[in-house]
């Protein structure tokens, strides 16, 4: 079998925000009209953030490789790089939000970090919310007044747009913490969780060591797991192989890049050490998931 597969599509910036006034934000809503419409894409991905807020209709969505059942109400939030795939068995109904990191960063209005680390996360992933009434009413208020603002275009809404979607972002964070650990989230341990995250993001490919991501942190490897383990319910090793992996299934999955050369890419010197790590961890080499998917 070849190791490689068709290549699956890359969304971008260009080839997604149509607007003229906005060049790295939009939002909009629909309504599926048939069942002819319903499943249109293939998997893919897209170089830019994505909220899909369905409030009716039911179906599958894989994300990364899971699939996840849904039913609207629901959200789901989606980082760049992602491979997904929605399944609709009913017409569905509901908006799609759509941003550049460019955009997201745009000012500091605080909370960055926390959302780039702590709501859109490659390591410890929670991409679908299933909502409450009240949540429902709240973040259904919030998205409409975001399409109202998107469709004024004057000069001062896409500040006003940038505010509502920090705010949107903001509510689905309380949304998704679990509420089973009682260490408060502004705490200087949440920091160090949001700041190891961020190191993990910007140098899995490179350092593979605890040492190198406790040196930068300023704290101790010990320390350093038990704030994992306190948060999310693991060592820091797993939160830093979780990513590896990740990166490993979606350049699998992309078709672009031969099996041999994922090692390289993910910084194994040897491709056939990368190969073991990937069987230990996933109990199926490379070729096998592969032939899975």
């Amino acid at each position: 079998m070849n190791d490689q597969k068709k290549a699956i599509p890359v969304y971008s910036e260009a080839e997604s925000f149509h607007e003229d006034f906005y060049k790295d934000f939009n939002i909009s809503s629909y309504k599926d009209d048939s069942r002819e419409d319903l499943n249109r894409l293939e998997p893919h991905r897209h170089t830019y953030y994505e909220i899909i807020w369905i409030t009716k209709g039911y179906g599958t969505h894989l994300i990364d490789f899971q699939v996840y059942d849904f039913k609207g109400p629901c959200l789901f939030i989606l980082n760049p790089g992602v491979v997904h795939k929605i399944v609709k068995d009913i017409p569905t109904e509901g908006y799609v939000v759509k941003f550049s990191e460019s955009f997201l960063l745009e000012e500091d209005l605080g909370g960055n970090e926390l959302l780039r680390y702590g709501l859109f996360d490659n390591i410890h992933v929670r991409p679908i919310f299933q909502l409450d009434g009240k949540a429902v009413s709240l973040l259904d208020d919030l998205m409409k007044k975001m399409l109202e603002e998107f469709n004024v275009h004057q000069e001062v809404s896409r500040a006003i747009l940038l505010s509502y979607l920090k705010v949107y972002l903001l509510q689905v964070y309380k949304l998704r913490e679990d509420d089973s650990f009682n260490e408060n989230k502004t705490s200087p341990r949440y920091q160090t969780l949001l700041n190891f995250k961020r190191l993990v993001e910007q140098n899995f490919t490179k350092e593979k060591n605890l040492d190198f991501y406790s040196e930068k942190l300023a704290t101790s490897k010990r320390n350093l797991n038990d704030i994992t383990n306190t948060f999310l319910g693991e060592p820091a090793s797993a939160l830093l192989k979780k990513r590896i992996i990740l990166e490993a299934k979606r350049l699998l999955f992309s078709g672009e890049v031969a099996i041999k050369e994922i090692g390289y890419i993910l910084g194994y010197d040897d491709p056939a050490y990368f190969t073991r790590f990937f069987t230990k961890n996933e109990g199926m080499s490379p070729t096998e998931f592969l032939q899975e998917k």
